[in-house]
C-alpha cells in the first residue's frame, strides 16, 4: 500500500511541475469545421489552430478566419496559435511562420495569404506562383481581414 501511495504522490508532483505543452492536435477531416465559417477542414496544410490555456482547441480552415476570430478574443485566454507550412503540412507558431501574400492565391476562404515554416520556403512558393509579397508576423497583423478585399 505504501508503494501505491508513493507512486501516485510521484505521479501527482510530475503532473504538476510541467507547463502545459499546448501542442496542436491532429486534423480530422471528416469531422473537424472551422469555427468561424463552419467549413469542413478539407485542405489540412491551410489548417490554423487556436489552443486556450484551458486546452480548448479551436481549427480553422483558413488563416484570415483565424485572424478574424483572434481580434474579437483576449488575447490572455490564448495559449498557442499555430499555423501550418503548405509545402510539407509541418506545424509552426503563428508568431514564427514566413508568410505570402497574394489576393489571387488560392486558399480555402479567397483570404491569399499563405504560410511557411520559413523563408527558403516562401520565396520558392513564390516564384513557382510568378508573384506574391513577403510577409512577417507584424505585416500579418496589420492587414484588413474580410471578404470584401
Amino acid at each position: 500500500m505504501k508503494k501505491i501511495a508513493s507512486l501516485l504522490f510521484l505521479c501527482f508532483l510530475v503532473a504538476c511541475s510541467g507547463e502545459n505543452a499546448y501542442e496542436p492536435k491532429e486534423i480530422n477531416p471528416d469531422i473537424d469545421v472551422c469555427v468561424v465559417c463552419n467549413m469542413g477542414i478539407a485542405a489540412e496544410q491551410y489548417a490554423t489552430e487556436a489552443i486556450l490555456k484551458d486546452g480548448t482547441v479551436y481549427t480553422f480552415d483558413d488563416i484570415g478566419c483565424m485572424m478574424e476570430w483572434m481580434n474579437q478574443q483576449n488575447d490572455d485566454d490564448i495559449a498557442k496559435l499555430y499555423v501550418r507550412d503548405v509545402t510539407n503540412g509541418e506545424w509552426v507558431e503563428l508568431e514564427q511562420a514566413v508568410y505570402v501574400y497574394n489576393a489571387t492565391y488560392w486558399t480555402p476562404m479567397s483570404y491569399g495569404v499563405v504560410s511557411f515554416a520559413n523563408e527558403q520556403n516562401a520565396k520558392a512558393y513564390m516564384e513557382k506562383e510568378g508573384q506574391g509579397q513577403l510577409w512577417t508576423y507584424e505585416q500579418l497583423k496589420q492587414h484588413r481581414w474580410g471578404f470584401e478585399q
